[in-house]
C-alpha cells in the first residue's frame, strides 16, 4: 500500500477520488482584515490616526465617545484599541474598565493616548487598568504604527492558533486517531506550554502593576510621615538655639550671635519646608467624600484669611460671580489661597490688582485668576508646577516652592488641569478647570464685587 499522503503540517490525511484539498482552505488562514477601534472625542484626532494606520490595509473603525466605543465592542471584536485619555463624558480610564469588565475584551490591548495628562501618576493609572501603553502626544507616527502592527500580527496569529487547535480536535474524532497521537500530543504539549508561559507573563505583568502602585502610595505615605517624624527634631534644635541665646545674650561676640541667628533662621526655614511637604501629601489624598462646594462663600473665607497681605500690599482683588462645584471646600480654599497670595506676593511697582474670573464650558468650569504682577518666563511656565522649584532667591521673594505643586495636584484630583499664561512684566494668568455637575451660578450672571 502507497502510503498516506500529508498536508503542509504533516499531518496525514485519507485518499480521495476527488479533487486534492487545498490545505490553506482546509486551515481556513485568516485572510480577512482585522479591526482596529480608534478612539477620541475629537475628529481631525480620528483623521490624524486613520492617516497614521491606513498602510496596515486593516479595517478601522471610529468611534466619538467612550459610550461609542462601548457599542462597537458588542458588536465585533477588535485586535488592538487606541484610546483618547481626555474626553468629555466618559474619559479613556473609565472606559477601559467597562471594556476589563466585559469578559471577550478583557485582554484586548489597548493603548492610551494623551496630549493633557503627561504625568507618572496618569502613566501608572493606564497601565493599572490593563493598558499596554500609554503614549504621549505628539508621537512619531512610525513608532505607533508598527505597535500597532504588532499587535495585529498577534491577533492573526492568535486566530491561526485557534482554527489549527479546532482542526487537530476535527481530526482526532475522524481519521487515523493512532497514527495522530504523537503529533497531537507534541502540539498540545507545544500549544499548552505557550499558553502557560502567556499566563506567566500576564501574571507578572499585573504584579508589576501592583507593585508600582503600592510603590506611588508608599512614597506619599512616607513624605508624609517623614515630614511629620520631621518636626520633634526640628522644634528641640530651634528651642535650645532660642534658650542658648538668651542666656548667653551679651556674653557672646558679634560673629557667635549673627551664626545663632544663621541657625535659628536656618530651622525656620527648614520648618517651613516639612510643613509644604505635609501640605503637599494631604493634597494627594481626598480624606472626605466630594462635596457641593460654594466658591463665593470659599473665597469669601480666603480673603478674610488674606486680609492682612491685602492691606499691607494695598492690593485690589475683584471677582466674577462664581459657581459650585462638586469638591473638597478646604483643599479648593487653599488653591484659592495659593493663586492669589502669589498674585500678591510676586507684584510689581504697581499697586497689585487681581481679578478671579469664570467661563462655562460644556461639562466643566473655567476658572481663572489674572494679575498685574513681575510675569514670568514662557520657557518657566510648567517649571513652575514642579515641587521645589523656584524661579527667584530666597531674598527676593520667600517662599519654600511647594505652594503651584500643591495647586496642580488639587486640581488634578478634581478631576481638572492647570496652567498659566504670562510673559515678564506684563502679569500671569493662572487657569484651572473644575467638574461642571448640577445647576451652579455661570459667568452670565457675573456682577464685579471688589475686594482690597
Amino acid at each position: 500500500m502507497d502510503p498516506m499522503p500529508a498536508d503542509e503540517n504533516g499531518l496525514s490525511c485519507p485518499r480521495s477520488a476527488g479533487p486534492a484539498v487545498d490545505p490553506v482552505r482546509a486551515l481556513a488562514l485568516p485572510t480577512e482584515k482585522v479591526s482596529i477601534l480608534l478612539v477620541d472625542d475629537e475628529p481631525a484626532n480620528l483623521d490624524a490616526l486613520e492617516a497614521i494606520l491606513g498602510d496596515l490595509d486593516e479595517s478601522l473603525v471610529r468611534a466619538d465617545s467612550g459610550r461609542e466605543a462601548l457599542r462597537r465592542l458588542l458588536k465585533q471584536d477588535f485586535a488592538v484599541i487606541l484610546m483618547d485619555v481626555r474626553m468629555p463624558g466618559m474619559d479613556g480610564f473609565e472606559t477601559a474598565v467597562l471594556i476589563r469588565e466585559r469578559q471577550r475584551s478583557t485582554y484586548t490591548p489597548i493603548i492610551f493616548l494623551t496630549a493633557a495628562f503627561a504625568d507618572e501618576t496618569h502613566a501608572a493609572r493606564g497601565y493599572s487598568l490593563g493598558g499596554v501603553d500609554y503614549i504621549v502626544k505628539p508621537f512619531e507616527p512610525d513608532i505607533l504604527r508598527s505597535k500597532v502592527a504588532v499587535f495585529v500580527e498577534l491577533a492573526r496569529k492568535t486566530e491561526i492558533v485557534r482554527r489549527q487547535s479546532e482542526l487537530l480536535r476535527s481530526v482526532e474524532k475522524r481519521e487515523h486517531e493512532k497514527e495522530l497521537v504523537g503529533t497531537r500530543a507534541a502540539f498540545l504539549a507545544d500549544l499548552e506550554r505557550k499558553n502557560e508561559e502567556l499566563e506567566r507573563n500576564q501574571r507578572i505583568l499585573e504584579e508589576k502593576v501592583r507593585e508600582l502602585a503600592r510603590a506611588n502610595e508608599d512614597l506619599e505615605q512616607f513624605a508624609y510621615v517623614a515630614s511629620h517624624d520631621l518636626q520633634e527634631p526640628l522644634r528641640m534644635v530651634s528651642s535650645y538655639m532660642q534658650l542658648l541665646s538668651r542666656r548667653m545674650q551679651g556674653r557672646l561676640d558679634k560673629d557667635a550671635e549673627e551664626f545663632i541667628e544663621f541657625a535659628r533662621d536656618g530651622a525656620a526655614r527648614m520648618r517651613g519646608l516639612i510643613e509644604g511637604l505635609l501640605d503637599y501629601s494631604r493634597a494627594g489624598t481626598r480624606a472626605r467624600e466630594l462635596e457641593q462646594v460654594d466658591c463665593e462663600t470659599v473665597l469669601e473665607q480666603v480673603m478674610i484669611d488674606l486680609s492682612a497681605a491685602l492691606q499691607e500690599s494695598g492690593a485690589e482683588v475683584t471677582r466674577d460671580r462664581l459657581p459650585t462645584v462638586p469638591g473638597n471646600a478646604i483643599q479648593i480654599a487653599t488653591l484659592f489661597q495659593n493663586l492669589i497670595g502669589n498674585a500678591v506676593k510676586f507684584r510689581g511697582a504697581e499697586r497689585p490688582r487681581v481679578h478671579v474670573g469664570v467661563e462655562a464650558k460644556d461639562t466643566e468650569w473655567l476658572l481663572m485668576v489674572r494679575d498685574n504682577g513681575i510675569g514670568i518666563e514662557p520657557r518657566h511656565l510648567e517649571r513652575i508646577f514642579v515641587i521645589f522649584q523656584r524661579l527667584h532667591t530666597r531674598d527676593q521673594y520667600p517662599g519654600t516652592g511647594i505652594g503651584l505643586a500643591i495647586c496642580k495636584k488639587i486640581v488634578e484630583r478634581h478631576g481638572g488641569r492647570i496652567w498659566a499664561e504670562s510673559s515678564p512684566g506684563r502679569g500671569t494668568t493662572f487657569k484651572f478647570t473644575l467638574p461642571r455637575q448640577g445647576e451652579s451660578p455661570g459667568p452670565e450672571q457675573a456682577a464685579g464685587a471688589a475686594a482690597s
